[in-house]
């Protein structure tokens, strides 16, 4: 239909950029991009890298601990992936008398290989369109919940019909907002061990300075080994467990790359909504992330002053500092990102563009005319909601933290409340631990601090009112919030003893000393307003929109050739593709491809917790001493950027090279490029890499760790 073609080449997508380096595609949605990925240089074929019937690529990328991605570099399964991915668990591992965090950790033997109880890998098998058998029964004659329950009965029924055909765990999830649906069978390992990790002066060079910045040069990889059973099954920790044999490994190319050198990462992106109305868009950059960045200024500044000042501090708040730090940061990239490619004005013109498409067909004006109106109501509508739900989570939620412990345990306290002294008993060990856990990581007075700051800086700001301090902090009668900041009102580091004590002699005694506390009735009116009051409102809310992007997205696929329109990302496998490339990130200036590791010393700071470095790498750069991994003109290469489409989740993906090779470590994404989530440029979004040369260099030359090498399978 002549009218289809002309509408399909003005919408190319949403976003009004129609490039070849963007997207986050379905392995089987390959066969449709072999010809343009040829195009761009790949050699191997779609086949190559996802098949279900025979060994492919896909049998060597895992999702590790359902947050990152990780790869198998040997045919023993070492795991190779991010050092911010394995960050917890070298963490869990820490202490001030062995400090891996600082010092690194290696082990030169399988037997120094240390268990993660929390830590996962799994394989996906397959991954399959099943929309018609999840569709099936559902009509537009349905009410939303009718529809809902209907789908999941078909989900339930599809799950149960596919276990009776393998033993694999299944996954149902819907893309194109609800419009299609795909099931995921996978196989998962739960014995997977820490192998080795660079001190952070290495995997974290740069830190919160450098984070999401380009010129880079961070080494940011760990490697883990997966174990299995005698009969390579999976099997939970066992001293008996040997390491697992995979499917499939993969080969690792010393060649580097050059600009324009065809790149595809592989891997689980988290979640982006690259199909967003301006209206979000807007509101995200103008109203919300502003918001959560000021809440976050306050939660950064005051963890920072403390973790400076001592290192059990330091070690403890690690971790939940680098987490905070990087949405942080993001969202500052993602405002000025926006703002500098004129992002939502592009996205005002490609709406303009589908409502004029749209008015040109009766019966597609009649479906879906109304839809981009109806979406700037329901937005507009719902952003006093919006700042209230995310108002809560950063400052009740996530920056609270002893609110949140104590709501965790609302339920065993609610027994205390009941005189339910069996449950309360019953309950006592899971709750000791629970508490022992909390302790590790928990400063009362930085907690103390956080909290105060936070609820002052509040308080000076013009939408405090007495319903924002409901919504906010939930004053109770008789309690006067404001005397509450301060580290009385928390569990303290130095009565943990007591506590656990108490906890072990009377857990009823323990239960209603919390119970009947300020903390706790601050706690428990903060969550109850969020729960009986913003969250229905929310979940109302978002229902109204979800409906409507649903109907948004069914518009554009309508008119649009399906094998252009990638769905977004929902922490399924995906793959997306592109070439080393620089850019330009303002007027008259121009980024290289490339790092090296004279940019690492020339960042040197001695003593300096972002830019120190450790002696034995000054003394090898002094040296010259790069092993087998210096490039062609003598350097040792550190980091690369190319033009891949990726997200978080990505971080620890393997950048493959035309070969399906390894060539790097896929951890970043470019300050200016971070709205790639909701707004993909390709003039100026980029990934960032770890060069693979780089990852064994460090492991080989620096830590003196070769056998991990050599089990590798390298290529010059």
């Amino acid at each position: 239909m002549k009218f289809k073609f002309q509408l399909a080449c003005a919408m190319m997508s949403i976003s009004a950029i129609a490039s070849a380096t963007e997207g986050m595609w379905l392995p089987y949605m390959l066969s449709d991009r072999e010809a343009e990925m040829r195009e761009m240089g790949m050699m191997i074929s779609a086949e190559d890298i996802y098949s279900i019937n025979n060994g492919s690529l896909k049998d060597a990328i895992v999702s590790f601990g359902g947050f990152c991605t990780g790869e198998i570099i040997s045919d023993e399964g070492l795991v190779l992936t991010n050092h911010h991915c394995g960050y917890g668990a070298i963490q869990s591992h820490s202490s001030v008398e062995h400090n891996y965090l600082e010092n690194g950790y290696w082990a030169m033997s399988r037997d120094q290989e240390l268990p993660n109880p929390d830590l996962h890998v799994r394989f996906v098998k397959y991954i399959e369109d099943v929309t018609t058998l999840i569709l099936d029964g559902v009509d537009d004659s349905m009410s939303e919940e009718e529809r809902e329950a209907k789908i999941a009965e078909n989900v339930e029924k599809l799950k149960e019909s596919r276990s009776a055909q393998a033993d694999y765990e299944y996954e149902v999830k819907e893309i194109y907002y609800g419009n299609q649906f795909i099931i995921v069978a996978s196989v998962r390992y739960n014995d997977v061990r820490l192998v080795g990790a660079p001190p952070s002066s290495i995997g974290k060079f740069g830190a919160d300075t450098d984070n999401w910045v380009w010129p880079r040069h961070t080494g940011d990889f760990s490697m883990f080994r997966i174990y299995a059973d005698k009969d390579n099954q999976p099997a939970e920790y066992s001293e008996d467990n040997i390491p697992f044999v995979p499917y499939r490994s993969l080969s690792i190319s010393l060649k580097g790359t050059q600009p324009g050198d065809f790149t595809f990462v592989y891997g689980f992106p988290g979640r982006t909504e690259e199909y967003l109305p301006s209206i979000a868009v807007e509101q995200m950059m103008h109203e919300l992330n502003p918001m959560k960045i000021a809440i976050r200024d306050i939660i950064l500044k005051d963890r920072k002053m403390y973790m400076i000042e001592d290192e059990s501090i330091d070690i403890q708040y690690a971790s939940k500092y680098a987490s905070t730090s990087n949405a942080w940061k993001k969202w500052i990239g993602q405002v000025q990102g926006i703002e500098r490619t004129h992002g939502i004005d592009s996205i005002r013109r490609a709406e303009a563009r589908l409502q004029y498409a749209l008015a040109s067909d009766d019966l597609l004006w009649n479906e879906y005319g109304h839809i981009l109106h109806e979406m700037e109501v329901a937005y507009t509508e719902a952003l006093p909601v919006f700042k209230q739900r995310d108002r809560f989570i950063e400052m009740a939620y996530l920056g609270n933290e002893a609110m949140r412990f104590i709501w965790g345990i609302r339920p065993w306290l609610l027994a205390a409340a009941r005189e339910d002294s069996t449950a309360v008993i019953e309950g006592s060990e899971k709750v000791a631990q629970a508490l022992q856990g909390f302790y590790k990581n928990y400063s009362a007075k930085v907690d103390s601090t956080v909290a105060f700051d936070l609820f002052t800086h509040w308080m000076s700001t013009a939408e405090v009112t007495p319903e924002f301090l409901i919504e906010s902090f939930a004053t109770v009668d008789g309690v006067d919030v404001s005397k509450m900041y301060n580290a009385n009102f928390y569990l303290r580091n130095t009565e943990a003893e007591r506590v656990l004590q108490l906890l072990e002699e009377d857990p009823m005694a323990f239960a209603q000393e919390v119970l009947y506390s300020d903390a706790y009735n601050m706690t428990n009116g903060a969550f109850a307003h969020y729960i009986d009051n913003v969250s229905p409102a929310y979940q109302a809310a978002q229902a109204k929109i979800s409906r409507l992007q649903a109907e948004y997205m069914a518009s554009q696929m309508e008119v649009m050739d399906p094998s252009s329109v990638y769905p977004d990302a929902n922490s399924t496998m995906r793959i997306t593709y592109g070439s080393v490339d620089g850019f330009s990130p303002a007027d008259g200036v121009r980024y290289n491809t490339h790092t090296y590791l004279d940019g690492v010393i020339a960042k040197y700071v001695p003593g300096d917790y972002e830019f120190d470095l450790p002696a034995r790498m000054i003394e090898l750069y002094e040296q010259k001493n790069y092993g087998d991994y210096a490039a062609a003109n003598g350097k040792l290469p550190v980091c690369f950027i190319a033009s891949n489409h990726t997200s978080g989740g990505n971080s620890g993906s393997p950048a493959l090279n035309a070969n399906g090779e390894l060539i790097g470590l896929n951890f970043d994404r470019v300050w200016e490029g971070t709205m790639s989530d909701v707004y993909f440029d390709p003039s100026i979004c980029r990934n960032i890499m770890v060069d693979i040369r780089y990852v064994l260099w460090v492991v080989d030359v620096y830590a003196g760790a070769g056998h991990l090498v050599e089990e590798m399978n390298t290529i010059q």
